[in-house]
């Protein structure tokens, strides 16, 4: 550890590159020499997962593989991206907003917010200050830097009500910002917040061009945004597609040492609904790279012309529960839905086998999942049992709804049929986005279509869905303890404290039955057999930090 390092107190929070390596950020990325990304807390130091110790990219020999640079990389989404202001909504694609978008910090394999991206350092103060650092020299596509005033104008941007950034909640708990000097912030918040580096490893944290955003506002978000990203984008088509072409600026690529990444010299987003046709276009040599959807899975893995990769995505697919009104208000009830329903034969009917058997909401792969939990057991005589102790011998009826897609639909009726052998006759609705959320915001349901989506720092599920102030639960949840334990979870800045407060209380609402958990999903992706680079053991490793960092090519610099 170096001497700087060790002199900072023992309450601060540092994730850093450690000043006995860094001779350049050249030869600390190349040279094979990990970044000390350390934290410090309360307490000796200690380094009990590995991904603390490092930055995934540090030891990863670039030119082993003898990457080549050309070629368009052509990909296919079902949706429109949207807005491409992240803080304006809708966003739909946010895998192509990464292409010319960074975040100040991203995450590790455990959805840890460890891994400083535009920024070189992190430092805790006090219970309500951090220090960040950003590294030197990165340009947005216009040709501006990136200082601490941008990031101060940004998140200024945000909090202006005027604005209407759909993140400004997510800031809520922050004070002030100030700048230091050109790399240098401190940002100053109302009370200990825990998630603050998980909020600048989501949205918030992309940058933008405060001076493009300035121009024009309504340019930027529809056809000419700017980023510190690999691609810039050159043209957006609404419908049609998103064309980009290779940052030749971009700071990643200076810093490892790497100068000809990206290696692609585009990418073409092509908006293609149909699932069929998206595959078509794969299979005619029009695509180079697809998530394919679950139907195709089993069709495409085994297609000589394809690598197919298997993937666990941070998502969760449950059922809501309303606990404070009608039948489901007794526990009882709630159980035994949760036993009613077989949730291994759900993931292989209707999800064509991928999907992993949800214990909990955090998936098993984050950090915040408590591993000593199980599934719910398929259980009907069980669930018959509760009904008759619960008053309904004879069964009962209850109302919801569920989205009105092809697989909605499917996946509605499967749990219908379940239910209906147990006796619960689930009158359930087929609605529209719009709709489903005019029920959801009115508690007109007793169970209804729940999950959700894109799961980084675990407050922001947590919070959204049980705490009474939560942007999703409109009254529906109230139990107190785990009201307490996500009040816990804001305030405790200790990681391995935290932890523990979300393995008790996913405990708390597990045996609670507060909802009924299916799955976690898993998805899968397809490439033609001439990009290289990809490394899926590796991927599940380390995510964000390894897909950002390790650009893909073609083999021989072109499509085949």
């Amino acid at each position: 550890m170096s001497k700087r390092a060790a002199t900072r107190p023992t309450s601060a929070v540092v994730i850093a590159l450690d000043t006995k390596f860094t001779t350049t950020r050249r030869s600390l990325l190349k040279g094979g020499v990990a970044a000390a990304a350390m934290m410090l807390f309360a307490g000796p130091l200690h380094a009990a997962d590995d991904s603390l110790l490092r930055q995934p990219w540090a030891n990863w020999d670039y030119s082993k593989d003898k990457p080549v640079r050309g070629g368009i990389l052509r990909v296919a989404s079902s949706q429109y991206i949207g807005k491409l202001n992240p803080n304006h909504w809708p966003v739909l694609d946010w895998i192509s907003m990464g292409y010319f978008h960074e975040k100040l910090v991203i995450t590790d394999g455990s959805f840890k917010p460890t891994t400083p991206w535009l920024l070189e350092e992190i430092r805790q103060e006090n219970e309500t200050s951090y220090i960040t650092k950003l590294r030197p020299d990165i340009k947005f596509h216009d040709g501006t830097k990136l200082t601490a005033a941008t990031i101060k104008s940004q998140i200024e941007w945000i909090r202006d009500p005027k604005n209407k950034a759909w993140t400004v909640a997510w800031l809520e708990p922050l004070e002030s910002v100030e700048v230091i000097d050109e790399l240098a912030l401190r940002w100053k918040t109302k009370q200990p917040w825990a998630g603050f580096l998980g909020i600048i490893a989501n949205v918030p944290g992309y940058m933008l061009s405060q001076e493009a955003l300035a121009q024009d506002p309504e340019r930027y978000e529809t056809s000419a945004p700017k980023g510190t990203g690999a691609f810039v984008l050159e043209e957006a088509n609404p419908g049609n597609f998103l064309k980009l072409t290779r940052n030749p600026d971009w700071w990643f690529a200076k810093a490892s040492g790497n100068p000809e990444m990206p290696y692609f010299d585009g990418v073409l987003v092509s908006i293609i609904p149909d699932p069929a046709v998206r595959l078509a276009n794969l299979r005619a040599n029009k695509l180079d790279m697809l998530s394919l959807d679950k139907s195709q899975y089993a069709i495409v893995k085994s297609d000589p012309q394809f690598k197919v990769f298997r993937q666990p995505l941070n998502h969760v697919v449950g059922i809501r529960f309303n606990t404070q009104k009608g039948a489901l208000k007794d526990v009882r009830i709630r159980q035994a839905i949760n036993h009613a329903i077989d949730r291994r034969a759900l993931i292989a009917g209707t999800q064509f086998g991928l999907g992993r058997i949800a214990s909990a909401m955090y998936p098993e792969d984050h950090w915040a999942h408590n591993p000593a939990l199980q599934p719910a057991t398929y259980d009907p005589a069980l669930s018959k049992k509760l009904l008759a102790e619960a008053g309904y011998p004879g069964g009962l009826t209850i109302k919801g709804y569920w989205s009105n897609t092809t697989e909605g639909q499917a996946l509605a009726e499967a749990v219908k049929d379940m239910l209906g052998k147990v006796g619960i006759n689930w009158q359930v609705e087929l609605l529209a986005p719009v709709a489903s959320a005019g029920k959801m915001k009115d508690g007109d349901y007793d169970m209804a279509q729940g999950g959700y989506t894109f799961i980084y720092d675990p407050d922001l599920l947590a919070t959204g869905l049980y705490h009474p102030a939560g942007g999703f639960n409109f009254g529906r949840s109230n139990n107190p303890q785990a009201i307490a334990l996500i009040e816990a979870g804001r305030r405790e800045t200790d990681i391995d404290k935290r932890q523990k407060i979300y393995w008790e209380l996913e405990k708390v609402l597990t045996e609670a039955h507060e909802d009924a958990w299916l799955w976690w999903e898993e998805g899968a992706v397809a490439m033609r057999k001439n990009v290289m680079g990809w490394d899926n053991e590796k991927w599940k490793k380390d995510k964000e930090s390894y897909s950002l960092s390790h650009p893909l090519w073609f083999k021989e610099g072109k499509q085949s």
